[in-house]
């Protein structure tokens, strides 16, 4: 009989019509390539958190003892969160076109700032990072059960018809731009540099 979830195709094919040789290599060699994919994005993510967020925001004298203790905590917290996600969500498309909906309202305005925008700074980022967060789930999310929490007109049966992505996107723009052009004088931009500059800048110093 076919299958009630098409994922397990592929590992009812090799069990039920292959012999139990081909079948125990063709099914360890699944699991390797997605514990391989899996331990590589958690362990990126929290290399990412601990060089990215805890060093140069939280302590930027961090050793090197220190962070990674940081990074080891963070892979159990990522994992347990991934662990959570796999179980709640059922469909891979899902968790990818997630992922690309948080990427267009949340990354896409801090990138391009960044790069265009001379006179974005930290508290700009901040503020449009925590606007787009809350417009963004403020439309809900079917795959976690979040319902609309916000007034948003146009919402049919549960679903909001109104393109609230792209308001988070735009708002989030606008945001990063009057934030930072009101706290100039209190924190000043930072230039983005390339780490070989950076390095020379500092043997200069």
């Amino acid at each position: 009989s076919a299958p009630d979830n098409p994922a397990m195709i592929l590992p009812q094919t090799l069990a039920y019509l292959t012999p139990g040789i081909i079948a125990g290599l063709g099914l360890g060699a699944i699991a390797a390539a997605v514990m391989s994919s899996m331990d590589s994005s958690i362990l990126s993510a929290s290399s990412m958190a601990a060089w990215n967020i805890y060093r140069p925001l939280i302590k930027p004298k961090a050793t090197q003892k220190q962070l990674q203790k940081v990074v080891k905590r963070s892979i159990v917290l990522f994992g347990a969160g991934a662990a959570i996600i796999a179980l709640n969500v059922k469909s891979v498309y899902t968790l990818w076109y997630l992922a690309s909906d948080l990427v267009y309202c949340i990354l896409f305005p801090q990138l391009t700032m960044a790069l265009f925008y001379k006179r974005a700074n930290l508290y700009g980022s901040i503020a449009g990072f925590a606007v787009a967060v809350i417009l963004r789930l403020g439309g809900g999310e079917p795959a976690f059960g979040i319902p609309p929490l916000l007034p948003y007109p146009m919402i049919e049966d549960g679903t909001v018809l109104f393109p609230f992505r792209t308001l988070a996107a735009v708002t989030a723009f606008m945001t990063i731009f009057v934030v930072s052009e009101l706290t100039q004088r209190k924190c000043p931009p930072k230039q983005l540099v390339l780490p070989q500059e950076k390095q020379k800048d500092d043997r200069a110093a």
